[in-house]
């Protein structure tokens, strides 16, 4: 009894220490840690007063080497930094610049979210309905499509199947057999025995059957397979040395696909080059100039819908940047996104801006350079007949 009453008395004679300690511990206040040997991080979100991801957003701290760049999704990270109180810098082209103070913890990240507003006046945005004004090579393909004679394959769906070959990809078509011959696969319709006439971007292939199989599939835009004569639209009848009996392919190509500049490691971003271009005067914003530049809407160009987000009836929202230079030309190296609803909608937007001209904007009655922020509405088509 004596012994057990001993024990229980030295043990609880500890806890009030251990407890004690870890109060000590837990109390530290956040302004002790500006004393503390070592780093912490900051992680943060820049959205606008919508609510969607601000990108591209240049990131700096008072009295402080630590630089960042929010990304696609408004992210961004500084790390390495002091522990201890800072005030964090958040400027963006076209939005009221914030700051916002936080204490960094050492050891640890603390979040920095921040929500920018809207200063520009935008330009009226680019409105597409659908694919009801599409402009371009590839709007006979989809309004042919929106008929529904054939059968018609976007590079959406071809890269959602991804296909190892050409043939791989028409053994999904109905309607279509291959057969091997030798080392060739050959496409044949219906229990034809002819080989079908193809053209490619509008010209027909008249030099014996085009093997399928020597073109990458992922590299078309879009392909149309009609199985009869009887639904090749007239523009595609072959002629007497090659008709479209035995059924027709046309396939359009990738012609001048953009994609967006991979940097190298240390290279700055679109949005931070033309931030140190307008810093430096060689590129103006629509404050600085005295006729802002403008869509030239005499020969306005429709991005595409992106198919799934088509076929879905989902709207989206882009709001490109980029540099129109003194002749109305857009300077694709300097195309970026600041806001965008989904990713899908970034690519039709910057292959348009390719074909879009702009009435350049004038200072001291001179053309000169302009960053421009051009929204792009994509609304969905209600009288659409979606594709099974």
């Amino acid at each position: 009894m004596t012994q057990t009453s001993t024990g229980r008395a030295t043990a609880y004679g500890r806890w009030p220490a251990i407890a004690a300690m870890c109060a000590c511990l837990t109390s530290i206040p956040l302004w002790a840690q500006e004393n503390v040997v070592g780093t912490g991080g900051v992680k943060g979100t820049v959205r606008d007063s919508t609510g969607l991801s601000v990108e591209g957003a240049q990131i700096f701290v008072t009295g402080s080497e630590l630089r960042g760049e929010s990304g696609a999704n408004g992210e961004f990270l500084l790390a390495n930094a002091k522990a201890g109180p800072l005030v964090i810098h958040v400027r963006r082209i076209g939005f009221a610049p914030d700051s916002t103070r936080i204490t960094v913890l050492a050891g640890s990240n603390v979040s920095a979210d921040v929500t920018l507003r809207r200063l520009a006046v935008q330009l009226s945005p680019v409105v597409v309905l659908g694919r009801k004004e599409l402009t371009g090579r590839m709007a006979g393909f989809y309004q042919r499509m929106s008929r529904g004679h054939g059968h018609f394959l976007t590079r959406e769906q071809v890269e959602r199947r991804n296909p190892g070959n050409m043939t791989d990809l028409f053994r999904m078509v109905p309607g279509v057999r291959v057969e091997s011959r030798g080392f060739t696969n050959q496409v044949r319709f219906r229990g034809g025995r002819c080989a079908p006439l193809t053209w490619l971007d509008g010209s027909p292939l008249y030099a014996g059957e085009f093997d399928l199989d020597s073109v990458d599939p992922r590299s078309f835009e879009g392909i149309e397979i009609y199985s009869g004569a009887a639904s090749v639209p007239a523009e595609f009848q072959g002629n007497r040395s090659l008709s479209s009996a035995c059924g027709t392919i046309v396939l359009w190509s990738r012609q001048g696909e953009l994609r967006s500049k991979k940097r190298k490691k240390g290279e700055p971003s679109a949005a931070a080059e033309i931030a140190r271009m307008v810093e430096q005067l060689t590129v103006y914003t629509s404050q600085q100039v005295d006729r802002e530049a403008r869509v030239d809407s005499s020969r306005l160009v429709h991005p595409v819908y992106p198919d799934s987000m088509y076929m879905a009836m989902v709207p989206g929202r882009v709001l490109a940047e980029f540099v129109v230079d003194a002749n109305g030309d857009v300077n694709l190296d300097t195309f970026n996104v600041v806001v965008m609803s989904h990713q899908l909608f970034i690519d039709p937007v910057r292959f348009a801006l390719k074909d879009q001209k702009f009435i350049p904007a004038l200072r001291k009655g001179q053309a000169v350079r302009q960053v421009v922020q051009l929204p792009f509405s994509f609304v969905p088509d209600s009288t659409v007949s979606r594709r099974r």
